[in-house]
């Protein structure tokens, strides 16, 4: 048995050019979790928007990311209201606020995994750092106090993709491995489950339809998340891997059409 379900943890509104989408007004983009559940585990895949999130950027200078993609998290959509089970880990793809911030939510027992790199870089010097990196300093603080444990101590294993040929198994049994995708924030990751054939990518592409129509965010929206070159050696291999392999389901953190 496996499942997933799809969880809406609120939204936010930013320009749609930002993310590859065509047009030169605002689009909404949902803030998604995956809760992945098999026989003997239940694992969060990122939390979405929370309280946290708006007690993090109440004040200045990291009020600014709110100001700059206003969110919505309705009370019916906070996290512990969607959860039907407790996690009993969670895999967090990148430090985001807007991927991070729901975890808050959750009790402080359950293991928390993530990239070393996404880790490492919550213990970097500087609240403005923090904040150029989409964590705001409490919300970073909060995170570190779970003690996120690094997905590189899991063993490496092949993937059995060529576009994306290693991971690390999170169970140990090669139904979730976690696959680097590098270029958006620092240390991105995404869960590739090779039997039900989905592969969760974070915000390696906002979209399937950007990838669907190879329509990258323009190079300083990029560079300001990350790193601009790496994004796009990342966004080529996806649209490859979804040419060739159209029976995968691809789900971006923020597309609309995974969110139905």
């Amino acid at each position: 048995m496996l499942r997933l379900t799809t969880l809406k943890i609120g939204a936010c509104r930013a320009p749609a050019w930002g993310a590859g989408l065509p047009g030169a007004g605002f689009a909404t983009f949902p803030a998604l979790a995956t809760l992945v559940e098999t026989e003997s585990a239940c694992v969060l895949v990122d939390c979405g928007y929370g309280p946290a999130f708006f007690a993090a950027t109440r004040d200045f200078p990291a009020r600014l990311y709110r100001w700059l993609t206003p969110v919505r998290l309705p009370e019916g959509e906070r996290l512990p209201r969607q959860l039907p089970r407790l996690p009993d880990r969670v895999f967090l793809t990148h430090m985001h606020a807007d991927h991070s911030a729901g975890l808050i939510d959750l009790p402080a027992g359950i293991p928390v995994m993530a990239s070393a790199e996404a880790i490492a870089a919550l213990h970097a010097p500087g609240d403005l750092a923090s904040l150029r990196a989409g964590c705001p300093a409490r919300l970073r603080d909060a995170i570190r106090a779970r003690d996120p444990q690094p997905v590189e101590a899991c063993a490496q294993v092949a993937t059995g993709l060529p576009e994306f040929p290693q991971g690390r198994d999170l169970l140990g049994d090669g139904r979730l491995i976690a696959v680097p995708l590098p270029g958006h924030g620092t240390g991105q990751m995404g869960l590739w489950l090779p039997e039900a054939a989905r592969f969760l990518v974070a915000d390696a592409a906002y979209g399937r339809a950007p990838l669907r129509a190879n329509r990258l965010p323009p190079g300083p929206v990029l560079a300001r998340l990350g790193d601009a070159h790496a994004y796009r050696r990342t966004f080529a291999r996806l649209r490859a891997l979804m040419l060739r392999r159209p029976d995968i389901t691809i789900d971006p953190s923020h597309c609309p059409e995974a969110a139905r």
